[in-house]
């Protein structure tokens, strides 16, 4: 019997149990619904009855009184209306007998009903007599005229003994209501403790046929699953033992092939293991980049032709600590961060290339280390690539030059520009007219703008170049941002911002140069004016973290759109609906000088 055979019995007789427990139940619940039916049927159309007729007379009680106060004719449409309504609620109980010593209500109800209208009618009679009523009598009225007041006392005991059958009417349904329903409730109980009894017995029955399907199942699997174990803690010679001949026995069989196999290859591993390391080293050693690879404590396993031309031959080198052959210290650090993060470490602008010299020119290497691990997640050691960046610096150190030297060469027609359009709006050709100067005006900002973009330019090209390196000095970070955001206040007053500075005065020193970063600062906060709506937020904080100060710039504004987060520091790059003025390059050379300054 396969395994699908026994899943398919199992699940079939599970089925069958809910088949069963289902119709139990539902046969249960007709049953209660059909006691729920005869309740309603039995004893619900006598209690509104008694109800409506109870209502009915104070109707005709209310149609009295209305008749003694003069108004004879709405108490007679009144009296007429509720004995009709009256006499119907009566046949409708009177056809409904159910319930011992119902029958004898009902023939007292009759009784006290004839004697009731026949007292009503004499006391019309007698009102119409006394007030003269010129509206004629019907014929069964016209009988004993005496004191309407006389006929109306008499009327109160009947309309109490006559409310009294019908309360009686009332109390026998409900009280034989309620001992149905309390029966039924009874009756459900039992039902219920039945049902549960045998949804017990069949959830005990299905448990019992799943352990033992379940076992005969899982040890084929178990026991194939400890031979694997074993197999690949080294004992290619153990084996499988399962009796079954479903699919677990058919992939046992199959497994206990693929251990004859293994056997049978592993005596031919080794030679195979030699070639592929073999070819990994002629693949490191064919690289034209320098690799260093370092065990997971950080001592150099091997270099490359490429990395023995810098740090000398492997030879030499084999066994060291990376930081002894390393000519820069930056090395070892980023072999340090991999091995200890277990995740790989690459660098990004001027603060990860390495100048190293190779063969009297100096050339730039990328960092790039990445920690080696094998197939069970231990960690094995690292790899470290230089890559050489020369060429790439190169045109970089090209392009930067174009733009120095276009910048600077426009400056001169630009300077020329911005004062004649000045002098022109001084007046010193003549008073000009609005339009000239509206003209002039949009000239003249223009020139700014490009006088803003060609400056910007050329600080960039200056620390592209390494020709802005930063002075480093101590400087207390509380005065950095105060002399950063002291003259933006009348920009973030004008449109109304409310401006928090979170930066605590013990903070310490920190070495930078305090005019860049001062431009960052200020560059980054003006950034958030330019994006906040007005009566927005913005928020400037600084903490300490790691031997680092991390100063950040918060606000209320609409926020940077991701697809846009991984270039907003590249050159001239703005965002969608960006207010105008800017060029892109603010952001651009805030995160050049900060790198410059070994942060990011």
């Amino acid at each position: 019997m396969n395994i699908r055979t026994k899943l398919f019995i199992g699940y079939l007789i599970f089925t069958a149990t809910l088949v069963i427990l289902g119709v139990w139940s539902a046969w249960h619940l007709r049953e209660m619904g059909g006691v729920s039916r005869n309740i309603i049927a039995n004893n619900y159309d006598s209690t509104v009855a008694a109800q409506d007729m109870r209502d009915s007379l104070e109707r005709q009680s209310s149609a009295a009184l209305f008749a003694l106060l003069g108004q004879q004719e709405r108490a007679l449409a009144q009296l007429t209306e509720y004995r009709r309504r009256f006499d119907a609620s009566f046949q409708r109980a009177a056809n409904n007998i159910t319930e011992p010593g119902e029958a004898d209500i009902i023939e007292a109800i009759r009784r006290d009903r004839d004697e009731y209208y026949r007292n009503v009618d004499a006391f019309f009679t007698a009102v119409r007599a006394l007030r003269g009523s010129a509206l004629p009598v019907p014929d069964h009225l016209r009988e004993g005229s005496r004191d309407a007041s006389e006929h109306f006392l008499r009327l109160e005991p009947l309309v109490n003994r006559l409310r009294e059958d019908c309360d009686n009417l009332l109390q026998i349904n409900q009280l034989a209501m309620v001992a149905k329903s309390e029966a039924a409730a009874g009756v459900a109980q039992q039902w219920f403790l039945t049902t549960l009894g045998i949804a017990a017995l069949l959830v005990v029955v299905g448990l019992a046929f799943a352990v033992l399907l379940a076992k005969r199942i899982v040890s084929p699997l178990r026991e194939l699953t400890e031979t694997a174990a074993r197999i690949a803690a080294g004992d290619l010679d153990a084996k499988a033992r399962v009796d079954s001949h479903d699919e677990v026995g058919i992939l046992a069989a199959g497994f206990n092939t693929m251990a004859e196999r293994i056997r049978q290859l592993r005596r031919s591993d080794l030679g195979k293991l030699v070639v592929a390391q073999q070819t990994t080293e002629a693949a490191i050693d064919s690289l034209y980049d320098p690799v260093i690879i370092t065990d997971a404590a950080g001592a150099v396993t091997k270099l490359n032709p490429a990395a023995e031309e810098l740090f000398g031959t492997e030879a030499a080198n084999v066994g060291k600590p990376v930081g002894e052959i390393a000519r820069d210290s930056r090395i070892p650090v980023a072999v340090s961060e991999a091995l200890s993060s277990q995740r790989p470490v690459a660098g990004e602008g001027a603060a990860s290339v390495l100048p190293l010299d190779v063969a009297g020119a100096e050339r730039a290497f990328r960092l790039r280390t990445t920690p080696m691990r094998d197939e069970d997640g231990r960690l094995l050691g690292a790899v470290t690539l230089l890559e050489d960046i020369t060429h790439l610096r190169e045109i970089d150190r090209l392009k930067s030059e174009f733009i120095a030297t276009a910048s600077h060469e426009l400056r001169t027609p630009l300077t020329s520009v911005q004062m004649s359009v000045h002098l022109l709006l001084e007046g010193a050709a003549g008073t000009l007219a609005l339009k000239q100067q509206e003209l002039l005006q949009a000239c003249k900002e223009d020139c700014e703008r490009l006088e803003r973009l060609m400056r910007d330019l050329l600080d960039l090209s200056r620390i592209e170049a390494g020709k802005s390196a930063p002075q480093l000095a101590p400087v207390r970070v509380s005065d950095l941002v105060s002399a950063s955001t002291e003259g933006l206040r009348p920009q973030v007053e004008a449109k109304g911002l409310s401006f928090v500075s979170d930066v605590p005065a013990q903070l310490p020193f920190v070495f930078a140069d305090r005019g860049q970063i001062e431009r960052v600062i200020t560059n980054l906060v003006s950034n958030a004016v330019r994006h906040t709506d007005r009566g927005g937020e913005i928020r400037l904080s600084a903490v300490q973290r790691q031997g680092h100060v991390a100063i950040s710039v918060k606000d209320t504004g609409h926020g940077i759109p991701p697809e846009y987060l991984a270039h907003i520091f590249e050159k001239f790059v703005r965002v969608p609906d960006a207010p105008s003025g800017d060029a892109g390059l603010g952001l651009a050379i805030s995160k050049r000088i900060v790198e410059a300054h070994g942060g990011k």
